[in-house]
């Protein structure tokens, strides 16, 4: 292989790697902040599970905080109990509020509404354990 060659190989395969790098990322697990539904920041209480979802801060838009955490990290919906998820999360049923439900209903469009609540009384999230 010539010189020139062996170099253009050399970084299109160092493009590649950094791009398959770049993918394979995930924000998952990350901190970001919870809000109310007026927008201000909410202190997540001990013992209790808060879901925010519109986080501009995470990819999949859901800043959850669960019980032994010391504040919001950054989730996604999954499939159900057993489902693995990226970042060492789990996945598992999330027990959500009736009102909390009722102001997703009317800010989500009706297709992603039934995406992330079609139970309407849970739903499932990658949680730290």
């Amino acid at each position: 292989m010539q010189p020139t060659a062996r170099r253009a190989a050399s970084v299109l395969i160092l493009t590649l790697a950094s791009l398959s790098y770049a993918c394979a990322r995930s924000d998952l697990g990350a901190p970001c902040h919870l809000q109310d539904a007026s927008g201000a920041e909410l202190r997540p209480q001990p013992g209790r599970e808060y879901l925010y979802l519109g986080s501009s801060e995470c990819e999949s838009f859901a800043c959850l905080a669960t019980p032994g955490t010391s504040g919001g990290y950054c989730s996604q919906p999954c499939s159900g109990s057993g489902v693995s998820c990226p970042s060492g999360l789990t996945c598992r049923q999330l027990a959500l509020d009736p009102g909390y439900l009722e102001v997703m209903k009317q800010r989500l469009p009706a297709d992603k509404f039934q995406a992330l609540f079609g139970q309407l009384s849970s739903s499932s999230f990658c949680a730290k354990p």
